[in-house]
């Protein structure tokens, strides 16, 4: 199957059940294909870090040591942890040798067979291997058309040990005489620097304004940097140098622009889009980002919640790999405005309080009381532990770390809970978590922990209403009865809105339906005039999807379309994977009339889409 959202979410195995559907009428709507904008920053627009460096010394020096500057490089002694000592790693049918030779770190790699040497050079390095929580390192090669491809060996500095990753779902797992070279998910090497489809993997981030364009058979890859660099987050620098040098030279006064992006001043969601390109899960919805343009027009960091794999519990937290997207779902965010920089010095890896004074480690406690200052005048009597003990820490409670489910439990590699969430052990059990009071007190049950919060605090802070009423819904629940519980726009948590809408149309909808209760009609249509725009995609998705026969709703479609303004391309692009997803969703199940209507459907809204027509036409067959 050739879905870009099939294959984003990799539902191989995902079955859904679905009610009866009419034959589609033919034309029921019709877009235009959407015009390529032309793009407002290039690759030659970028200039590189250390263009930084005269004018912000004290800042390049703290950058220079930062995660962000060693998140990946050239092969030098001082970036390398792996163990490239000749010492043989032995497979079933291969000995890989991670060795240098003349100065260059290479992958000597002997066929048991035929005793022949294939020779792979590390051309570049991904990941410092320095997080707290375990961090991992990889590397790539270049190949002869110009791409550089990731290689399937992963060094843990943690575990000192090589690991490897034997299919797409499967988690990274020490290497040993049972596994064959040939059944590891990166070999031969195929995913590639960059955001090439099918063949771009996770490292995308590791690197600054990286550009993979497929020439022919061949791929060309441009970037400014093998890190992250001042660009990655600041945007294009050239305007800023120019405009800088202008004022100088008194060419401009002062109070002209000084063509650069500020987290400080941007608004909680732009500011966080900054971090997001690369600390979230992400959908691409096209290919081609660069830091300075609308983070929105290229990428979903919520149809991800859409598939089988759902990387998200119903509150948030990460339940796969470890991304802190879900600081989203924080009541830090979504009451408070908080941003990654309220906490993290984002030029060093130093955190800081609101006020932006420099804090002694991630574990500083003023982080989380320069906001609740009420609980810094007895914190034994809010945390009932005993000062300085590990469980009178604000972030042992409310952030602890996780050990992610994408990477398995062979590596340590443990990310930070960052929706802030509040200790619920029997909840938290219930959605697949160790609570942050079982993690310590492993002796002791679920219903005893949760007896001593009881105990303690009383009735806690209740779940959000949305989430709670999303673990009333079973599947005996009937459509209307689901619908009030689970289709309530006023309810707003971007989070229980999205997964409780996507529940719906999954589980309630099917491709043109002949009833559907008006009050049901008239909650999605508010879902339409939501500014989330993965909400509003979804929405119109799931109207165009469900009711397409209904003249009115096509009518209502239309003027929709009409006002989306600069947010038509985006909005138009998430609702045409949406509706490619469950024509891919039908073809896998074997209904393939409902596949058909689901592609037929996508095309309308996305007419020169070759993936979506490739689906169709395959499903015609």
């Amino acid at each position: 199957m050739n879905s870009r959202l099939f294959r984003q979410f990799i539902l191989f195995t995902l079955l859904i059940s679905f009610f009866g559907c009419e034959k589609k009428e033919k034309g029921t709507l019709s877009f235009s294909p959407i015009p390529n904008k032309p793009r407002k920053v290039q690759s030659s627009d970028f200039v590189g870090a250390k263009e930084c460096q005269s004018c912000h010394p004290d800042i390049y020096e703290q950058w220079s040591s930062s995660t962000h500057a060693n998140a990946g490089g050239l092969p030098t002694i001082e970036r390398v942890k792996a163990s490239f000592n000749g010492k043989a790693i032995e497979f079933k049918d291969v000995i890989v040798y991670p060795e240098i030779n003349g100065g260059r770190y290479q992958f000597r790699i002997l066929d048991k067979k035929s005793n022949i040497d294939k020779l792979l050079t590390v051309e570049a390095v991904v990941g410092g291997g320095f997080m707290y929580g375990g961090g991992t390192q990889t590397f790539f090669t270049q190949y002869p058309d110009g791409s550089y491809r990731f290689l399937p060996f992963d060094y843990s500095v943690t575990e000192k040990s090589w690991f490897v990753q034997l299919s797409a779902n499967e988690h990274w797992v020490k290497i040993d005489k049972t596994i064959s070279l040939d059944e590891l998910y990166n070999w031969p090497p195929h995913r590639m620097l960059g955001e090439v489809e099918d063949v771009s993997n996770c490292q995308q981030c590791h690197g600054s304004q990286i550009i993979s364009t497929k020439i022919g058979e061949n791929y060309n890859v441009d970037f400014t940097s093998l890190a992250i660099n001042c660009e990655s987050c600041h945007g294009a620098g050239v305007t800023h140098i120019n405009s800088m040098e202008a004022i100088v030279s008194t060419i401009v006064s002062e109070s002209e622009s000084v063509g650069i992006n500020s987290l400080i001043g941007m608004s909680p969601n732009n500011s966080l889009n900054v971090c997001f390109q690369c600390h979230a899960v992400k959908t691409p919805i096209k290919t081609g980002y660069l830091p300075g343009e609308k983070l929105e027009e290229f990428y979903s960091l919520k149809l991800a919640l859409l598939g089988n794999e759902n990387p998200y519990a119903l509150d948030g937290r990460i339940t796969s790999f470890g991304y802190q997207q879900n600081h989203l779902y924080s009541d830090c965010f979504l009451s408070g405005a908080m941003t990654c920089i309220s906490c993290h010095n984002p030029h060093s890896n130093d955190y800081q309080d609101i006020n932006r004074v420099t804090l002694l480690n991630r574990f500083d406690d003023n982080q989380c009381i320069s906001c609740h200052i009420a609980k810094s005048d007895d914190i034994s009597a809010h945390t009932y532990h005993a000062l300085e003990s590990e469980g009178s820490r604000c972030i042992s409670c409310h952030m602890p770390y996780r050990q992610h489910t994408g990477i398995g439990n062979e590596i340590k590699y443990e990310r930070s809970d960052h929706t802030v969430s509040i200790p619920r052990p029997k909840y938290d059990d219930s959605q697949g978590f160790v609570s942050a009071c079982g993690q310590c007190h492993v002796d002791q049950t679920v219903n005893a922990l949760q007896a001593n919060v009881d105990q303690w605090y009383g009735q806690v802070k209740p779940l959000h209403p949305a989430i709670a009423n999303r673990l009333k819904v079973t599947n005996s629940t009937l459509g209307n009865d689901a619908a009030q519980l689970l289709l309530q726009p006023e309810l707003r948590h971007p989070m229980a809105q999205f997964t409780n809408l996507t529940y719906f149309i999954k589980r309630y909808l099917v491709p043109g339906m002949n009833q559907l209760d008006e009050s049901i009609i008239e909650k999605i249509k508010i879902y339409v005039q939501s500014d989330d725009i993965d909400i509003k995609a979804l929405a119109l998705a799931s109207l165009h999807y469900s009711q397409y026969q209904n003249p009115d709703i096509q009518l209502f479609i239309k003027k929709e379309v009409e006002n989306l303004g600069e947010f038509e391309e985006p909005i138009r692009r998430r609702w045409g994977l949406i509706l490619d997803y469950f024509g891919s969703v039908y073809y896998l199940s074997g209904d393939r009339p409902r596949a058909i209507t689901c592609f037929e459907l996508a095309i309308e809204v996305l007419p020169d889409d070759k993936v979506i027509q490739e689906n169709l036409n395959r499903a015609r067959s």
